[in-house]
């Protein structure tokens, strides 16, 4: 049985590389909305800095989200081992002796 890894074609993207790169822009564009906060503390307008990276955010978020609920919907097998591993990992970290 061969991988779905070895067979991929150069360049294309998987619903899975979707959502790992807009996780990746949405941490980016994080970063800078809080240099932005940060700035507006200085300049007083921090309201409307504040507003803006919210409605951002938001958008952003709703993005992700529908990108993970594609991925979920193409591959229920695949997302029901990650959830299954996210929730072991969890339970081991979280675990008392």
């Amino acid at each position: 049985m061969m991988s779905n890894t070895a067979t991929a074609i150069p360049g294309a993207e998987t619903p899975a590389d979707n959502i790992l790169n807009a996780a990746e822009e949405l941490r980016a564009a994080a970063s800078a909305k809080a240099a932005e906060i940060r700035a507006a503390f200085t300049s007083g307008d921090l309201k409307t800095v504040t507003d803006r990276v919210v409605r951002e955010t938001s958008q952003r978020w709703r993005e992700v989200s529908d990108n993970t609920a594609a991925f979920i919907r193409e591959n229920p097998g695949k997302a029901a081992l990650a959830a299954l591993g996210v929730g072991f990992a969890i339970g081991v970290l979280f675990r008392r002796d």
